[in-house]
């Protein structure tokens, strides 16, 4: 029997489930609905698929069926970079539909599968301890509103969700593409990642608990945070809440990104990363924001000069006053 996490939370919430109608959600739907969670459903379609408007009109009827509100966008994506690409407009529809209608949370059918997957692609590449133990915890709204994200089968295999749905015999979708080896995830997914969990799920799952837990000591938290500005002391633990700070702004550190990174904040300079991100650091922090321009007042500059805050860091302060009011008290 599965058992999901975060029951109590989920209670007396209006929540949004990212629903695609494969097996995971599906499953995720089911479940949600045998716990007597209150929920709505969002379906993005990329028509990548002959089969995409089929699925998408079974997931509609689905949620007919149960009473719950069906809301889906359409996008063909085309050229390169289709995964990151097609996150970016699914996020920028979920933000959207919270904001529009006051969800209180975001439900996603991720699993204890893809939890090892993900550490795997970033184990592979050199990452540090903030990617590569998973997932974002919240999700930023335009307004800046911050609402959490649950997922609860994270801690449940593949195989346990196939398992549900079989002996319930519920209606579910393959996406063919997910056999497609050239993708990394894809090429992990078959050749490691589901037959490991396969054999021991129970102990990954301890794993991941421990390693979480020693996650929050050895990170430490922010010294400043908020919409969308980071600033942390500039001590031996900034490389990994820089590497926080930034999943959270969209950007993954490679090895050398990080290396790069590393280096600025010994030497006090400032860098780019991603063309979007500025990395700033002075003697004593390190300030991390999205990157803006716009023409400064010179009063501002001069204010900002005062207070050591980073050239490359005004911008975004200046098109976000109470941020800047907020750090200014902060800062002083």
């Amino acid at each position: 029997m599965i058992n999901l996490e975060f029951l109590s939370e989920l209670r007396g919430k209006k929540l949004l489930l990212a629903f695609s109608h494969g097996s995971d959600s599906t499953a995720l739907f089911h479940l949600l609905l045998r716990e007597n969670i209150s929920f709505d459903c969002a379906l993005f379609n990329y028509k990548t698929r002959a089969s995409s408007d089929c699925e998408e009109a079974s997931a509609k009827e689905l949620c007919e069926r149960f009473g719950k509100r069906f809301f889906s966008k359409s996008a063909e994506l085309k050229n390169g970079n289709f995964e990151s690409k097609a996150r970016a407009l699914r996020y920028d529809f979920f933000k959207g539909l919270c904001l529009e209608h006051g969800y209180e949370g975001l439900v996603l059918a991720h699993q204890l599968n893809d939890y090892f997957e993900w550490f795997l692609m970033r184990f592979s590449k050199g990452a540090g301890l903030a990617n590569l133990l998973g997932f974002d915890e919240s999700l930023r709204l335009e307004n800046g509103e911050k609402i959490n994200i649950y997922r609860p089968l994270k801690n449940t295999p593949k195989h346990e969700i196939l398992a549900f749905l079989r002996q319930n015999n519920i209606k579910y979708f393959n996406d063919e593409s997910n056999k497609d080896e050239s993708f990394e995830r894809n090429y992990i997914r078959a050749n490691f990642s589901d037959k490991f969990i396969a054999s021991f799920a129970a102990g990954v799952t301890r794993t991941f608990e421990a390693l979480n837990a020693d996650k929050k000591v050895l990170l430490g938290d922010f010294a400043f945070e908020s919409g969308g500005l980071f600033v942390l002391k500039n001590d031996e633990k900034a490389i990994n809440l820089a590497d926080k700070a930034l999943k959270k702004l969209g950007v993954l550190l490679s090895a050398d990104s990080r290396a790069v990174a590393a280096r600025a904040m010994k030497n006090k300079g400032q860098i780019v990363l991603s063309h979007k991100v500025a990395l700033c650091a002075n003697r004593t922090f390190v300030f991390i924001a999205p990157l803006k321009t716009s023409v400064l007042k010179k009063e501002f500059k001069e204010e900002c000069r005062v207070l050591k805050i980073p050239s490359k860091i005004r911008a975004f302060l200046f098109l976000n006053k109470d941020i800047f009011k907020d750090l200014k008290e902060f800062l002083s």
